[in-house]
């Protein structure tokens, strides 16, 4: 009976987070196998983080990011948990520790946005924004604008690439993406 429980409770999870994406018309691109492939390290590390109910959001930033190809699906080379490799765009050469090393910083992420469950759309948007830009953009958006907006993300994009002198910075379409 317990297995029974633990099966349709899985399953309930699994629904209700589609559910959240279903609602959006901007993506229905369905995940690559190589993403789905990745499945169990995924959930073996939103667990460790804290943040199992997330494995679906998870999968879909993977599949922004890279599709679930190469050694660093996650594309979490910058992101300051990776102390193995440089902190330069595609270093790191181990998909299971981008993995881990994304999963750790999207649970900051969710945090720092304030975001409690897959299904409170404002602060998952400002968390999935927070995860391409880094979280610097959540503090800001929080204390400018009290959240994520597309508008605001275009312009932390272009305040950014400004202040450091490139042609772009991010990707101020990274939710609707995603």
């Amino acid at each position: 009976a317990g297995a029974v429980m633990v099966l349709l409770l899985v399953i309930m999870v699994g629904i209700i987070g589609g559910a959240a994406f279903s609602g959006s018309s901007e993506s229905n691109e369905a995940l690559s196998q190589e993403v789905l492939s990745y499945t169990a390290t995924i959930q073996k590390y939103a667990n460790q983080y804290g943040i199992p109910e997330y494995v679906s959001v998870i999968q879909a930033i993977m599949m922004q990011e890279s599709g679930g190809r190469g050694t660093d699906p996650m594309q979490s080379s910058e992101c300051p948990y990776n102390t193995r490799y440089s902190n330069s765009p595609n270093a790191i050469q181990d998909a299971d520790y981008s993995i881990q090393v994304g999963i750790q910083y999207y649970a900051d992420c969710l945090r720092e946005a304030g975001c409690t469950s897959p299904q409170d759309m404002d602060k998952l948007k400002l968390s999935l924004q927070g995860y391409n830009y880094g979280n610097g953009y959540i503090t800001w958006a929080i204390q400018k604008y009290g959240g994520y907006s597309a508008e605001n993300a275009m312009q932390f994009s272009n305040e950014q690439a400004a202040s450091h002198g490139w042609s772009a910075y991010g990707d101020p379409e990274y939710v609707p993406h995603v």
